[in-house]
């Protein structure tokens, strides 16, 4: 928070210096007129806020750009502050979802307690915790050279603990900082949520990321870039069925390989190329590679496993009120990078057929959804979505021996529905239906309903 403070403090003290800076070349009353500072609504000014949505996150639950900034006249600075409070007052029917302690106002389907406990299969909330502040400078708005520095904090819907969401630097299509993955598609991942977390097998997480997007030719772009990885592999103990004993040593229930034995010192290299027409008309490929360093135990040895993972995604706009969207990824080791799985330690596990080395795991995520404008006033949204990762039934069985076992699982699947009401340009309404499944390997299969509605403030 102190570095928070610090950084506003310097943008704000940057203001006035700005404005006494001369400009080359111009007279001095031309370099009085465009150095001065004006405080403006945005929607007043279609520059400025082009200047400003350019570099901004475009994930649905954010802020597209805030009403008002304050800025020189020839847009070579610009600064606005833009944030949201979000109270959300809902039940949870057939379950106990609100109540898990890594949930709450998040419906994450991968945490649906598995059987669904007796006495415990509803439950009402109010929740104001889904509030977020971010600030956003920007240098020579409008050129080649817009340089753009973002960052922000907000909760988590769990607990009142704020946090750093996203912090980063945008200049001539590099970004550097806290992102989100170059992987993930934010425009066609999902219409509108009141759910934070949104569908179960969307491509999805912050990374820190220093990427390149190229300009658009002609309708086609890629991009590149580099994250710091994180892995959720097994503990490395062999389950397997193939094999007893090797070389004379019972390994059945017994590690054969350290996942945490080096640093992981290659990064995940995500890449895209899209062709688009328009925002939602558009069509793009992604992929991803991230290497996995462990040691073999049995032959003392350091080895690598490599994930790699697709995804097709893009939106269609076939007339003005209706905007589709679609992603469709599969891989081996990325549950890093799938909602659902995130954090679940069966990304790689040891190979049954080869004692000693350990291989990524087989999984999906794939998602729809639709939404329909009816007037500028009223939206609503459809999305359906499913998770699942093959192979791992031994480690997810082992998993499901701890208490909580909400690794112990097979696959997802979420939908939802939703209408929205803009009272003004401020203040939204919501009212929305979810329903998520979650299927395990031992224990069955479970599944939650929640009716929730959504008081929305966005500065």
């Amino acid at each position: 928070m102190r570095n928070i403070l610090l950084i506003t403090g310097l943008c704000a003290l940057s203001v006035p210096l700005y404005a006494q800076t001369s400009i080359a070349g111009k007279g001095a009353e031309n370099e009085k007129h465009s150095g001065k500072i004006e405080f403006i609504k945005t929607a007043d000014k279609p520059d400025v806020k082009e200047n400003l949505k350019k570099d901004r996150p475009q994930d649905n639950n954010s802020v597209e750009v805030p009403h008002f900034a304050i800025r020189t006249r020839d847009n070579k600075f610009i600064m606005t502050i833009g944030g949201q409070i979000g109270t959300i007052v809902g039940a949870d029917l057939g379950n106990d979802l609100y109540q898990n302690d890594n949930a709450g106002i998040n419906f994450i389907t991968s945490q649906i307690p598995v059987p669904s406990a007796e006495g415990k299969r509803s439950d009402f909330f109010i929740n104001p915790l889904n509030a977020s502040v971010d600030l956003q400078v920007v240098g020579f708005g409008g050129t080649d050279n817009q340089v753009t520095g973002y960052i922000k904090i907000g909760t988590n819907g769990i607990n009142n603990q704020i946090k750093l969401k996203k912090a980063y630097v945008s200049w001539r299509g590099l970004t550097a900082g806290l992102k989100s993955t170059l992987f993930e598609d934010a425009a066609a991942s999902q219409p509108p949520t009141i759910d934070p977390q949104g569908p179960c097998g969307m491509i999805s997480t912050n990374a820190y990321e220093v990427s390149y997007i190229s300009p658009s030719y002609s309708g086609f772009r890629y991009a590149i870039g580099v994250d710091i990885p994180s892995y959720y592999s097994s503990n490395g103990v062999y389950r397997g069925k193939d094999y007893k004993l090797w070389n004379g040593t019972d390994i059945a229930g017994h590690p054969v390989a350290d996942p945490t034995a080096y640093n992981q010192n290659v990064p995940d290299i995500p890449m895209w190329i899209e062709w688009g027409k328009s925002t939602y008309n558009r069509i793009r490929l992604s992929g991803i590679i991230r290497n996995f360093s462990y040691k073999d135990l049995l032959s003392s040895k350091r080895r690598n496993s490599v994930g790699w993972g697709m995804m097709l995604s893009g939106n269609l706009n076939p007339v003005e009120p209706l905007i589709l969207y679609m992603t469709a990824a599969y891989g081996k080791g990325i549950g890093a990078y799938i909602q659902d799985i995130a954090g679940m330690p069966l990304s790689f596990i040891p190979d049954d057929a080869h004692p000693g080395k350990m291989t990524p795991s087989p999984m999906m995520g794939v998602t729809l959804g639709a939404t329909y404008n009816i007037s500028s006033k009223w939206q609503i949204n459809a999305m359906a979505s499913e998770a699942r990762i093959w192979k791992v039934a031994p480690y997810a069985k082992a998993a499901a021996e701890m208490p909580g076992n909400y690794n112990d699982y097979k696959y997802g699947f979420y939908a939802a529905g939703n209408v929205f009401y803009n009272i003004s340009s401020y203040f939204q309404v919501g009212l929305e239906y979810l329903y998520g499944h979650r299927k395990s390997w031992v224990n069955g299969s479970a599944s939650d309903s929640r009716v929730q509605m959504q008081f929305m403030f966005t500065l």
